[in-house]
């Protein structure tokens, strides 16, 4: 087990590259959560995340992601640079990257 992947379980903050952000996985990797310096957490459910990739693959099959009984949870993540996160999903898909005004966005 990596150690992003160990903190993550533990639902521990991993270094995004941005001083300015926390980043951590809940619930067994169902919900990923956002805290900007000085703001409240914001959370994204894992399942909202993998329907709203936006990697050539899953634009070019756009509604054709099934459902399945087993929601997809957050395996993995990493910094995508600074302008975002690189993160993949129990279900195998690893092309997925989100800009950080992407990730706000899609917050509940």
């Amino acid at each position: 087990m990596s150690a992003v992947v160990e903190r993550l379980s533990r639902g521990k903050p991993v270094n995004t590259g941005n001083p300015f952000l926390e980043v951590s996985v809940i619930n067994m990797g169902a919900t990923l959560v956002l805290r900007w310096l000085g703001e409240s957490a914001v959370q994204v459910p894992a399942q909202v995340l993998r329907v709203n990739c936006q990697c050539e693959t899953c634009r070019a099959n756009k509604g054709d992601y099934p459902y399945h009984s087993n929601p997809t949870t957050i395996a993995d993540i990493r910094a995508f640079g600074l302008i975002g996160l690189r993160i993949r999903f129990s279900d195998g898909h690893d092309a997925a990257t989100y800009c950080w005004t992407s990730l706000g966005a899609l917050s509940v």
